[in-house]
């Protein structure tokens, strides 16, 4: 107590998101109230974007279903469906932001254990095959000096017991940093073609988690999963630490 007290005199933390002064080692980054205000994603959500329904009012257990827009679609996307512990908003996308652009690492920590939560509560840990982290293209990956999405599948891989890491998924040609592009369309051409299997690899019949740190509007993680049928695999689903809402429902 008093070590942690004084550790805080000599060495103040303030939260990234409203800038009070952290009186715990909790969180190093956030206070309990910023890190508790974004939304976390709990039934009912959708069944292929994964972002939240509004609330349902009654009692009894709430099933999932697909959204509006998801069930509007002509083409559905090459991944079976997306599951996000968090929305995309205040504490939880400054976080995203100071892990990958700032370098800090160990924000990682909350980060997971909210991601843990979520998939012990509504994930079937035992249907895949394989996991993999969306990839870095090497500049980038040298650049940076690590992979924001592998952090996260080292530290989430034990909850799968059947699936294996691969990191035969490759970003074949440098992108733009996808926040840094506005234009929907700019953003699907950004990424496309971008990631590709090794001709020599086959996932045949595989079911394949594709991990990322945030799901926007789904062309990069779209990529990811075209690539891995074309190397064979019999489905894809993908996991995220958060899911942005914004133009959604």
């Amino acid at each position: 107590m008093w070590a942690l007290t004084i550790k805080n005199l000599v060495f103040p933390i303030f939260c990234k998101q409203c800038g009070i002064r952290l009186m715990t080692e909790e969180n190093g980054f956030f206070c309990p109230t910023c890190w508790e205000l974004p939304l976390r994603i709990e039934p009912p959500f959708c069944t292929r974007c994964g972002r939240p329904h509004p609330k349902s009012a009654g009692f009894g257990p709430v099933a999932n279903f697909p959204c509006a827009e998801c069930n509007a679609q002509t083409e559905a996307p090459p991944y079976r469906r997306v599951f996000g512990a968090m929305v995309y908003e205040g504490a939880a996308a400054e976080a995203v932001k100071i892990l990958k652009f700032y370098e800090r690492r160990w924000v990682i920590d909350p980060m997971v254990d909210e991601l843990r939560a979520f998939i012990e509560d509504s994930m079937d840990t035992e249907r895949y095959d394989l996991i993999t982290p969306v990839p870095l293209h090497a500049i980038r990956l040298r650049d940076r000096g690590f992979n924001q999405s592998q952090l996260m599948v080292d530290e989430l891989a034990d909850l799968f017991p059947n699936a294996t890491v691969t990191h035969d998924l490759k970003r074949i040609r440098p992108t733009r940093v996808q926040s840094r592009i506005s234009d929907p369309l700019q953003r699907e051409a950004n990424v496309r073609g971008a990631f590709a299997v090794d001709q020599n690899v086959s996932f045949e019949g595989k079911r394949i988690l594709v991990v990322d740190d945030v799901v926007t509007t789904g062309g990069t993680v779209a990529q990811c999963a075209s690539a891995l049928h074309r190397a064979g695999a019999e489905e894809v689903d993908v996991l995220a630490f958060a899911l942005s809402v914004q133009g959604h429902g």
